[in-house]
């Protein structure tokens, strides 16, 4: 009987050993780290996870779930994650069928990149995501990303003062871009002197374009460049939207020598000048004709339907440009015949390119390229 029981300890001590020589050591650290990334990927998709009340038990190795929040705003929800070096994981979900979550994505006005939206008349939320006047973001976006600060905001505040400090954000599709702007927002109340120790990584993957250039270099320079990431796979549309048109005289930095051209062409002909300068008032004016398009049907029009989805919203007025691009520095996944092979029957689905499947699947094989070089 002894000798039985001294076995059946050998053996429980043998696997307690083993679970702990598999369990990966976490570190918090800057730069790209695929294994990581992929971790952000899989955290990401338990949104589409329909149990009511689940709580994730042992869903990923070294991670625990930690809440989640009610659907806010344009259907809009935050999952809290606690890995095991005490590093916090704020993780946005993306787009749902629901008409108001699909409103966030084409609600495609700028507006200035700090500034308040006003929810109700006595619910008013002041938000900084730049230093630069001239940085603009995504409307529908910063409509899903206000109503989300008041369900982050008191978790970030108790977490920071029970000592968390370290804190990974990320999210998939718009999850994706809208974590870009929580990661700007948590980087100036760092800065500002509200989280002072608070660290910051971020994990957008498969997101649409979200800001203007002049809000992409603000964010780049307060993340240091190896601190936020963009994963976009090459074959994936979403990345691609929305549609963009750069004016040259408010989207460009000044002195510029392409707004004044018509001066520095004086050793030409007289033809050629005339030429030159009839082509790029042409090329100007339609860019202006088409921002001002752009921003009637998917700003002005758009925005009645979400105000009727969310009365009492208020935003600051709408910026003069559609110059969208994607902040953070790109990491590019590349389709090739392993993918089209191993998705043979799924490819041409719907979207299917913008799964996490499909991104997984690509991540893995840039990690191996990575492990080469």
């Amino acid at each position: 009987m002894k000798k039985t029981l001294y076995l059946q300890c050998i053996m429980m001590l043998g696997i307690v050993i083993s679970s702990f020589a598999q369990q990966k050591p976490f570190t918090f650290n800057p730069g790209f780290n695929a294994q990581e990334c992929d971790e952000m990927l899989k955290i990401n998709s338990a949104f589409t996870d329909t149990l009511k009340g689940n709580k994730f038990q042992a869903f990923l190795n070294g991670y625990s779930f930690l809440s989640r929040s009610k659907s806010v705003g344009l259907d809009n929800m935050v999952d809290f994650w606690l890995r095991s070096d005490s590093t916090v994981i704020i993780s946005l979900r993306g787009t749902t069928k629901d008409p108001k979550s699909l409103l966030a994505d084409f609600y495609c006005a700028m507006i200035p990149a700090k500034g308040k939206v006003i929810i109700a008349p006595s619910d008013t939320i002041k938000y900084y995501l730049a230093d630069d006047d001239r940085a603009a973001v995504h409307a529908g976006f910063l409509v899903s990303f206000a109503y989300l600060s008041k369900e982050i905001a008191p978790k970030i505040d108790s977490l920071y003062h029970k000592g968390y400090h370290k804190y990974l954000v990320t999210g998939h599709s718009q999850g994706g871009s809208i974590s870009i702007y929580v990661t700007a927002w948590l980087a100036y109340l760092k800065k500002h002197g509200t989280y002072p120790e608070l660290v910051l990584k971020n994990y957008a993957t498969a997101p649409a374009k979200m800001s203007n250039m002049y809000f992409a270099y603000n964010f780049q320079h307060i993340m240091h460049s190896n601190q936020a990431f963009s994963l976009i796979s090459n074959v994936d549309p979403v990345p691609e939207m929305p549609f963009t048109t750069q004016q040259l005289a408010t989207d460009m930095n000044k002195p510029n020598p392409f707004i004044t051209i018509y001066e520095h062409v004086g050793n030409l002909s007289f033809f050629k000048r005339i030429i030159l300068k009839n082509a790029f008032k042409s090329m100007e004016r339609k860019a202006e004709k088409s921002s001002k398009a752009y921003q009637q049907y998917l700003g002005k029009t758009v925005e009645k339907m979400v105000k009727t989805a969310l009365p009492g919203l208020q935003l600051e007025p709408m910026a003069n440009t559609t110059h969208f691009v994607t902040p953070g520095v790109t990491v590019a996944l590349m389709a090739d015949e392993n993918y089209e092979r191993h998705f043979k029957t799924e490819i041409d689905k719907s979207l299917f390119h913008h799964s996490y499947e499909a991104y997984r699947f690509l991540l893995k094989q840039y990690a191996l390229e990575l492990e080469k070089k």
